[in-house]
Formats: C-alpha cells, sequence, structure tokens
C-alpha cells in the first residue's frame, strides 16, 4: 500500500502523542509519500513543541536527527509542488476554505498517483477537517490519532 501522510500524521513518528505507537509500528510496510513542503512544516512542528515546552531539548534534538536521517536514507518519497499540484491547491482552498498548507498537502496527494492507483492509496492525517475534505475529494484515510 501506499500512504501519503502529511504533517499531522507524520510528527507522530517522532514525537510522542494519540497514534505514535500505531503509526510507529505500521509505517514501516508501506511505501511513504510526503509533500515538498512537509519537511519544513516538520521543523516548524517540532521547534513548537520545544518552544511550549511538550519536549525536551534532548526529545527535540533527538527528532531531528532522526528526521534527517530518514530523508537522508531516503524513507519518503518527496512529491515535488509542480504548477499542477499549485493550481489544485488554489482549487481546494476556495473551494472547501482549507489553509494554504493543508490545500497543498491535499493537492499533493491528489496529484501523487494516478485516479487508477488510489485504491492503493491512503491519505494519512491526525486533521479531522483535512480528512473530511480528502474523502470528499475521493481519497482513502487513515487517522493515527484514532488507533
Amino acid at each position: 500500500m501506499i500512504w501519503f501522510l502529511d504533517t499531522s500524521a507524520l510528527v507522530k513518528r517522532y514525537i510522542r502523542e494519540s497514534g505514535s505507537d500505531w503509526l510507529r509500528r505500521e509505517i514501516e510496510s508501506h511505501q511513504v509519500l510526503i509533500a515538498q513542503i512537509t519537511p519544513v512544516e516538520l521543523a516548524a512542528a517540532l521547534g513548537r513543541n520545544l518552544k511550549q515546552g511538550k519536549v525536551s531539548d534532548f526529545a527535540f534534538r533527538q527528532a531531528r536527527r532522526r528526521f534527517l536521517l530518514h530523508i537522508k536514507e531516503n524513507q519518503y518519497k518527496i512529491e515535488q509542488m509542480t504548477q499542477p499540484v499549485v493550481n489544485q491547491a488554489m482549487r481546494l482552498a476556495f473551494v472547501y476554505r482549507l489553509r494554504a498548507y493543508d490545500a497543498v498537502q491535499l493537492a499533493t496527494a491528489l496529484m501523487s498517483v494516478n485516479v487508477g492507483e488510489r485504491a492503493r492509496m491512503f491519505f494519512v492525517t491526525a486533521d479531522g477537517n483535512l480528512e473530511t475534505v480528502a474523502i470528499a475529494e475521493g481519497l482513502q484515510t487513515l487517522n493515527p490519532s484514532k488507533h
């Protein structure tokens, strides 16, 4: 199976949250796609968790190191932000009133596989609103927070 992970789901691999155990266990058996913007969003999420005192400096550094190693090892296929992705993201933002990066995440997922492959792909997100929109757009979803 193909999993497209948005940042709200991927952060659970690096910081212990509801659904982290399930995601960490399951991620290894799937091809994982992420949007080009995801590494920036993940870096911001890790920094925000440190600043808010939700993680220690040690946990922040460990999460950052592990994430950078996973990127270097090509554990994620990074989908580029092309003009068609931008156009799709604008459509999603207008139609569903999504936040900019949520629209980019979903647009990237929609454009990353052809329609015939969508039966093999799951959009993995911990964001309930984005999950609802992904379903409306014809994607199968998984929410790690529900596991």
